[in-house]
């Protein structure tokens, strides 16, 4: 097993491909989640932005990180209806910002590009932990690597943990009342439903883990 100390554009390209994949493996459950609390669509229009991310990647290879995550968000920004779109391109474009320039980027340059990508979700949707939205996984998720870098643990370890705060997070969006998007007008009666968002930004630190743990075994 070798360590992998740093996400390369075969890491991530694996990792989006992967993430495309399980969303769209999602896309009836998590229709089903956000026709509890939406509009029922968060799976086919996350789907959507997945079949057309996977089509795209059929073209030339990104030179860089930036360049690739750049690619992708503009690509989810030009195919996902609904907040979906802007809100996982606005991920992206953040992620891109960080790492411009650069053919790999270590725990502290992608923890610094998740905390980017969290302030402009955030800024975007308006959204705050507890709102019952995606930043209920990603706020957990960016804050389990800000202090997995001050303990200088290595990638993987990192982002294994990463998913599992995610996670965490996930489910506790079960006993939260919406507070933004469609969802607010359920009011109380939300209560007792995961949010759809949440879930399927789970699957996305989930791939990266995997992905991560994939190269170091395998090599990259």
């Amino acid at each position: 097993m070798t360590m992998v100390t740093e996400v390369s554009i075969p890491i991530a390209q694996n990792w989006l491909n992967d993430f495309c994949e399980a969303v769209i493996e999602l896309e009836d459950y998590l229709n089903e989640l956000d026709a509890a609390v939406g509009d029922g669509e968060h799976g086919s229009n996350i789907s959507n932005g997945a079949r057309a991310l996977l089509e795209a990647f059929k073209g030339p290879q990104s030179k860089s990180l930036g360049e690739f995550f750049e690619f992708a968000g503009m690509t989810i920004i030009n195919s996902v209806g609904g907040a979906s779109g802007a809100l996982y391109g606005t991920l992206f474009l953040r992620l891109s910002d960080v790492t411009a320039n650069r053919a790999t980027a270590n725990l502290n340059t992608m923890s610094q590009a998740f905390e980017s990508a969290l302030e402009g979700i955030m800024e975007l949707g308006r959204a705050k932990p507890g709102d019952k939205t995606l930043v209920d996984a990603l706020n957990p998720a960016v804050s389990s690597l800000i202090t997995s870098v001050k303990n200088s643990e290595d990638l993987l370890g990192a982002f294994t943990k990463a998913h599992q705060a995610a996670e965490l997070g996930c489910a506790k969006t079960a006993q939260m009342e919406a507070r933004k998007g469609r969802g607010s007008y359920q009011g109380e009666r939300s209560i007792g439903h995961i949010d759809p968002g949440a879930t399927s930004m789970t699957a996305l630190f989930e791939t990266l883990a995997n992905s991560i743990d994939f190269f170091s075994k395998n090599g990259d």
